[in-house]
């Protein structure tokens, strides 16, 4: 057998064929690469004969997940292996955009040219250990990585299936993780697999400046978008108590959720960041001298532990203290200015609203207006604020309102850290990253760089996805988790990946010892010793 992808350097060449076609999210080039990989692995003989096990998976917007399937020569078990293909923008490489995605060529303007480079990035580029450009850190050496290891197993007829994932779109919403997971799924069942393992090669975030220390994680931080939409009473700016202000009530909301320690939870010594929110703003259309009467929020709240129904408790409970505070700052307001009226704002959440709009409307005239909503606007997270304010519209009586909703995306946390066969191949990784490349190899519990093995672990007593599916307009319309695959192909997650630094920057890199030889042996002592 012709080897094509088992040395420092063939692996090397397969990382810069697999950068060099760009694939930025939502670009052609994201569109295109799946048929580019699928050449890749139709160049070894075993998919040449077995062409159909090299699947492409729509997500029904012209992208596609790759599958590609070793099937075993007797055993049922199974190991998934986990990459994206896609990659964020190349605006921050400036006048060297048209070579961010040559690995060579980037790295030599680079050394030249040091302007865009930290100290740190200065220091690395000196020692040649490092290979730049956009995806060579995310997280395209994964997918390598991957390749390399699914050759290996075809080489040695290992006893044990390995079906090699990439997916688009983990930049973003993850719809092609989504898709890959009802494939799987599928594979799963048609064959009778027993999924033992969830790899992911999600590359290793360094803890500090000069950290020369390789990490793997034993989960996945999640992630989930709580989001508030105030309708207040509008009113000419001249006469401003003869209503109520979006942005004043929703001062109140901002001011309590932003950093709020409500939501942070600690898992040994590790902490989830504290929330802020990606979007605040009122959806006026124009200038006018009419105050605004309707300001959305959306938050980001991380997760360890806690599940969506969990999560929107928190986020409910703050928004009614802080409505509270404001109705008492702005009754106070009325007293001093010698208005005699009561201000009380109802608090809502979706379901209920929806419940609302129903009871008026009918089942039918609403769920065509969602559909309406979805198909006249591209964006998501538009989508779910749109819905929204178009049911309040229609039930304008019900005065100055707020409502809490979910914003997509979802990623709900995943870990296998109490899991002994994770804790036995952390040593193992461990023990054969300092024995033979004398690197210090440390745990972390949740990788904090958000992954797609938030959809490869189901947690048995979470039932809190019921909540998420209510409070979410456009779930099942343009947003979709398989949440009943997910529980399906549940099984213990580990991520080992190369050692790689400032992703989503100019100065994004990877170690070339790490990725073109310690991460692939480390990953196949893995498989030797706990799955084979």
């Amino acid at each position: 057998m012709n080897l094509l992808w088992q040395t420092f350097e063939d692996r090397s060449d397969l990382l810069k064929s697999l950068v060099r076609h760009q694939s930025i999210t939502h670009s052609e080039g994201e569109k295109t690469f799946p048929y580019f990989l699928r050449d890749q692995y139709l160049k070894l003989d075993y998919f040449k004969r077995n062409a159909d096990q090299v699947m492409l998976q729509p997500t029904g917007d012209g992208r596609h997940a790759v599958l590609a399937y070793y099937k075993a020569p007797q055993s049922k078990k199974t190991l998934v292996c986990i990459s994206h293909f896609d990659t964020v923008g190349i605006d921050d490489y400036s006048e060297y955009k048209d070579d961010a995605f040559d690995m060579d060529k980037i790295t030599e303007k680079f050394r030249q040219d040091m302007k865009y480079l930290t100290p740190d990035a200065k220091k690395d580029i000196q020692t040649q250990n490092y290979l730049f450009g956009r995806g060579s850190m995310d997280m395209k050496p994964g997918l390598m990585i991957h390749m390399s290891l699914i050759e290996k197993a075809i080489q040695e007829s290992w006893d044990i299936n390995i079906i090699v994932v990439s997916v688009p779109d983990e930049e973003v919403e993850s719809k092609g993780m989504h898709a890959a997971v009802q494939k799987l799924n599928q594979i799963r069942k048609v064959d009778h697999l027993d999924i033992a393992l969830h790899l992911n090669s999600e590359p290793t975030f360094s803890q500090a400046e000069n950290d020369p220390n390789h990490y793997v994680y034993s989960g996945t931080i999640g992630k989930i978008m709580p989001s508030v939409l105030c309708y207040g009473k509008e009113t000419h700016v001249g006469q401003p108590l003869n209503g109520i202000s979006s942005n004043y009530i929703q001062s109140f909301i901002n001011s309590k959720m932003e950093y709020c320690t409500l939501f942070k939870e600690t898992y040994k010594d590790e902490t989830t960041p504290l929330p802020v929110s990606l979007m605040s703003r009122d959806i006026k259309d124009h200038y006018d001298v009419q105050t605004p009467f309707r300001t959305v929020s959306l938050y980001n709240v991380f997760l360890f532990n806690r599940n969506a129904e969990q999560a929107f408790k928190i986020f409910n409970d703050v928004v009614k203290d802080a409505i509270h505070t404001c109705e008492k700052a702005y009754q106070e307001t009325l007293k001093s200015e010698g208005f005699d009226k009561k201000l009380s704002i109802n608090i809502l959440t979706f379901k209920e609203l929806k419940a609302l709009a129903i009871k008026e409307y009918g089942e039918s005239k609403i769920n065509q207006i969602i559909e309406q909503i979805v198909h006249e606007i591209p964006d998501e997270r538009a989508q779910s604020i749109e819905i929204t304010d178009r049911f309040m519209h229609m039930l304008k009586g019900l005065g100055p309102s707020v409502v809490t909703f979910f914003a997509p995306p979802y990623y709900p946390a995943a870990h296998s850290s109490e899991d002994p066969f994770i804790d036995e191949i952390v040593q193992t990784v461990s023990e054969t990253s300092l024995k033979q490349f004398d690197r210090v190899s440390k745990r972390q519990y949740f990788f904090n760089g958000i992954s797609d093995l938030s959809y490869a672990k189901y947690r048995q007593d979470d039932l809190g996805f019921e909540s998420y599916i209510e409070q979410t307009p456009v779930f099942n319309q343009s947003y979709f988790i398989p949440f009943k695959d997910i529980q399906e192909i549940s099984a213990p997650v580990i991520n080992i990946g190369p050692i790689g630094k400032d992703a989503h920057q100019v100065t994004e890199r990877i170690n070339m010892k790490s990725a073109f030889e310690e991460i692939p042996t480390i990953i196949e002592q893995v498989i030797r010793k706990h799955l084979l």
